[in-house]
């Protein structure tokens, strides 16, 4: 099959980057579709190209939700403390927000802290998350955080796992659209939460949602995002926060030499579907690549493109890590929170494929989720070491080294990032 076409449609639609998907997960996906609307191939991508409908539903296919409650707390705690005292309207964002679990964390942060006043709005393209999430019930595996103690008085257990308290669900609201496509409610927010989505991106995308995401954000609001994400393509707008492990920009003014730039993206404006019924919180969707080894069948035919993250977990967990380890199942591994395992793959992707800078940062990047901050700055160095330029090693860097308040050191990291962008504009 060639799949070049069904990536250029799927770029279009979700602006996903070409390498963040292996070959083999869209060619599943597109199959599973095709067998479903009993299409041939050259049919099926003149249906995609005619049918909104059915491109959702390919999406559908490829679209794994990873998230659970609290993920990474840093973020919520700087949330609290944003917070505190507050008692004027607060309004928060989370896009694309999958299954509920992240913002249903940020509404139970905001009671906890006192807020009376708020509304949280999500937003997702895969309407069968937003479905799970208005129901409000989860398993064991959106509990892989200990819960503050603010937040656990919001749960009863029921036949399927733990429901959450109606207050909690009808606080906020859900909404379906493509968030690159401008498909985001109106208005202003102080926060939003916009995590592991960048990362899968292409350049073009990545700078139009920047953009969006700063004229989404009140003066002085706060950017939550990925612990990989604190990109170039902020620059013009956002200051990293000093808040170690907390992933956040502030939004600032506009820096001069940025006003001189072309618009980097069409202005793009659409009303996001509204759920009915009851309202829930955002929560966190991440875009996963399917890994590119080959997957085994089920009894009823080939496995879902989103079964195959569970495959990469557990060909993990049941024996060491594969000559065949990619940076791609690394990234699988980070996402669901296993950083150990992550960490452990990539050390021995790097005694195969010897000193990579891309390795090292990613390295530093699991050390630093991890807390080892020593190790942390050690990779991103070596990072540095092989590619002097290697801009989001900088950037790290340099915020790891303001932290522990060696300014001088922090100052030296940044000069050399603003070199770097420079040259690259030039």
């Amino acid at each position: 099959m060639n799949v070049e076409p069904f990536l250029k449609i799927l770029n279009r639609a979700m602006g996903l980057a070409p390498d963040s998907l292996s070959r083999s997960g869209i060619e599943l996906a597109v199959r599973v579709r095709m067998r479903e609307t009993g299409s041939s191939e050259v049919s099926y991508l003149s249906l995609l190209r005619t049918s909104d409908e059915e491109l959702a539903e390919l999406v559908e296919e490829i679209v794994v939700p990873e998230t659970w409650f609290f993920r990474d707390s840093k973020p919520f705690e700087l949330l609290f403390e944003t917070v505190a005292g507050r008692s004027d309207d607060f309004r928060v964002l989370s896009a694309p927000c999958s299954t509920g679990e992240e913002p249903y964390s940020i509404a139970m942060t905001l009671m906890g802290a006192g807020l009376k006043s708020f509304r949280v709005d999500g937003v997702d393209i895969s309407e069968r998350a937003l479905l799970k999430a208005r129901e409000g019930i989860y398993g064991d595996n959106s509990f892989r955080t200990e819960l503050p103690i603010y937040a656990q008085r919001w749960f009863r257990k029921c036949e399927q796992g733990r429901m959450l308290a109606p207050e909690i669900r009808s606080s906020v609201n859900f909404h379906a659209g493509n968030i690159l496509g401008g498909c985001l409610p109106s208005g202003r927010y102080d926060v939003v939460f916009c995590r592991n989505l960048l990362i899968y991106l292409d350049d073009n995308s990545r700078r139009c949602l920047a953009a969006l995401l700063n004229d989404k954000l009140k003066d002085d609001g706060l950017l939550f995002v990925g612990h990989a994400e604190i990109l170039p393509v902020f620059n013009d707008w956002f200051t990293p926060v000093r808040k170690q492990g907390a992933f956040a920009l502030r939004k600032g003014k506009r820096m001069v030499a940025a006003l001189l730039k072309q618009p980097v993206c069409p202005q793009q404006e659409c009303s996001p579907k509204t759920l009915s019924g009851s309202g829930t919180s955002l929560a966190q969707k991440t875009f996963i690549p399917a890994p590119s080894f080959k997957s085994p069948k089920k009894a009823h035919g080939e496995v879902k493109a989103a079964d195959l993250a569970e495959i990469v977990m557990e060909k993990a967990e049941s024996e060491a890590p594969p000559a065949s380890s990619s940076i791609e199942e690394i990234k699988v591994l980070a996402d669901r929170g296993r950083t150990t395992e992550a960490l452990s793959m990539c050390n021995e992707l790097l005694k195969q494929a010897g000193p990579e800078p891309e390795l090292f940062h990613l390295c530093g990047l699991l050390h630093e989720a991890g807390g080892n901050i020593s190790m942390a700055e050690e990779f991103y160095g070596k990072a540095l070491y092989l590619e002097p330029d290697h801009m989001e090693s900088l950037v790290h860097l340099a915020l790891l080294l303001e932290n522990r308040g060696d300014l001088r050191k922090a100052e030296i990291m940044r000069n050399r990032a603003r070199r770097v962008e420079k040259r690259n504009e030039a």
